[in-house]
């Protein structure tokens, strides 16, 4: 007689129910902890791009001086509720508590409070970032940290890192070395300076203005037109350069404010006993820098531009000049040259 074809028994349905039920028990909070990663990292990512476009909101107010623009109080602190309709971001404006502010002194953000994105809550105070989501803080995700100096081979039109720099002025293309500055462990990206200027003498504004930048604009225009998009090439910010040298004093949105040594911060020089700068890597390869502690020099330029004009003197722009200095000069002078600026994705490098 043809045999019947077994079933399932009931202990071996029950069986694979509990194995399922198991597999379930173990998978489900690694993926409710995977979907929650994801949008805690996509709400942190989205308060520093919030962060960023006020920080240029007010120093671009700094310079055109908007007659409707929020006035800060005695401590540089703004009502973020006012300060958010000058807020350009792409996308959907954060939640904006009513009594939520954000303080600004010497071109950064010291803190800032009161700002909901995705259920998320941030509050910043000049070095931590707090973020909590129903009162409970979140764990902020910290990323490699840069110091200053750091030397990083990098390929901006692969958008690749690469092994063997050329640091020739005028090199635009193909390796070439760069160096961090201004990094800190809450940022997924870091911005770096080429060791040598692409372009390397050109005039700031020609017209003899330092309303806008002209010829300078163009050449790094040019200098960088294969570069990936993304890299966002530009020049470096004289406070920027204060930042690096934590010279605390200096404030080129303010008046009166004067040049200085890169190693002392003031107007007397200081090197090391071996007569290196502690920041030759800012001035290399421009004129005679070596007696002023650079590591190269190069007779093709006598520094590289920043992107800030100067407050007192319409004619004149800030500038990293050969003798280990953030000096400034007229925009006409056909002296200074291209030093890039572009931000990485520290995934990249």
């Amino acid at each position: 007689m043809k045999e019947k074809n077994k079933g399932f028994t009931l202990v071996e349905l029950l069986a694979v129910i509990v194995i399922l039920a198991i597999i379930a028990l173990i998978a489900t909070p690694i993926i409710l902890n995977v979907i929650n990663d994801a949008k805690k990292e996509a709400a942190k990512d989205s308060f520093y791009g919030y962060m960023d476009a006020i920080e240029k909101a007010i120093i671009v107010n700094d310079v055109d001086e908007e007659e409707d623009f929020p006035t800060p109080d005695s401590n540089g602190c703004y009502n973020l509720k006012e300060l958010n309709e000058k807020v350009n971001i792409k996308g959907t404006k954060p939640k904006i508590a009513a009594d939520a502010k954000v303080c600004f002194k010497e071109g950064t953000i010291t803190s800032l409070t009161g700002v909901e994105i995705d259920g998320f809550t941030f509050t910043y105070d000049g070095k931590e970032l707090t973020q909590t989501k129903n009162g409970t803080t979140e764990d902020v995700k910290k990323y490699k940290v840069y110091t200053n100096g750091t030397e990083i081979y990098y390929n901006p039109e692969t958008g690749k890192k690469c092994t063997t720099a050329v640091s020739t002025p005028g090199t635009n293309s193909g390796c070439m070395k760069w160096y961090a500055f201004n990094d800190d462990d809450k940022s997924s990206t870091v911005n770096v300076i080429l060791d040598h200027n692409t372009t390397a003498k050109v005039a700031w504004n020609s017209t003899g203005s330092n309303s806008e930048m002209k010829e300078v604009k163009i050449a790094l225009e040019n200098d960088t037109k294969d570069w990936k998009n993304d890299l966002n090439p530009r020049l470096i910010e004289a406070n920027e350069i204060a930042k690096i040298t934590e010279n605390t004093e200096f404030d080129a949105n303010k008046s009166n404010q004067k040049w200085f040594y890169l190693d002392s911060n003031n107007q007397t020089k200081t090197v090391s006993s071996t007569n290196k700068s502690k920041y030759a890597w800012l001035f290399d390869y421009t004129n005679g820098c070596t007696n002023y502690g650079c590591n190269k020099a190069d007779s093709s330029t006598y520094g590289y531009w920043t992107s800030t004009q100067h407050k007192e003197n319409s004619k004149y722009v800030w500038l990293v000049y050969r003798y280990d200095k953030l000096d400034n000069d007229s925009v006409t002078y056909a002296g200074y040259g291209v030093r890039p600026v572009i931000t990485i994705s520290k995934s990249d490098i």
